[in-house]
């Protein structure tokens, strides 16, 4: 993970994804639904440019460390995500879908949290607030000095 390039923007959009299933049901109670789950949800990820750092599938809820590029909406890539994998989770394992009677896998809600790495809400806040300062006085502000720039 890092810095993306596209045509026209520079990236790194990075987030904690969670959402559990529908009724927060213990619907994904063996090892080998969860690993189908994991595999779905890779292979959405990675046909919507979308990078999966780090998951976990658990008996009731996901957890995803992921970065979606800039032309997708967070909503958009969840629904991407969840919809993707509950069709075809209901599809491999039917009895699923009696068990969440109301025919989805997941709830309709999420928690996000952008994440960072080097840079703080506080360095954003005070480069925003200086930015006028420094445009003056014609030095272009740096958000990401040379010297703490990855290679």
């Amino acid at each position: 993970m890092g810095f993306h390039r596209s045509s026209h923007a520079v990236w790194d959009c990075r987030y904690h994804l969670v959402w559990s299933t529908k009724y927060r049901k213990r619907a994904l109670a063996y090892e080998h639904e969860r690993e189908e789950c994991k595999k779905l949800l890779r292979d959405s990820a990675e046909q919507h440019g979308m990078m999966l750092e780090t998951l976990e599938v658990d008996i009731d809820h996901v957890h995803l460390y992921i970065e979606i590029p800039p032309q997708l909406s967070v909503g958009k890539a969840v629904g991407l995500l969840k919809g993707y994998s509950a069709r075809f989770m209901f599809e491999r394992y039917p009895y699923l879908k009696r068990l969440l009677w109301s025919g989805h896998l997941w709830e309709a809600s999420y928690f996000v949290r952008a994440v960072g790495e080097d840079v703080t809400a506080d360095m954003v806040k005070r480069y925003i607030e200086h930015h006028s300062e420094q445009a003056q006085n014609a030095v272009q502000a740096e958000l990401f000095p040379k010297s703490k720039r990855k290679k």
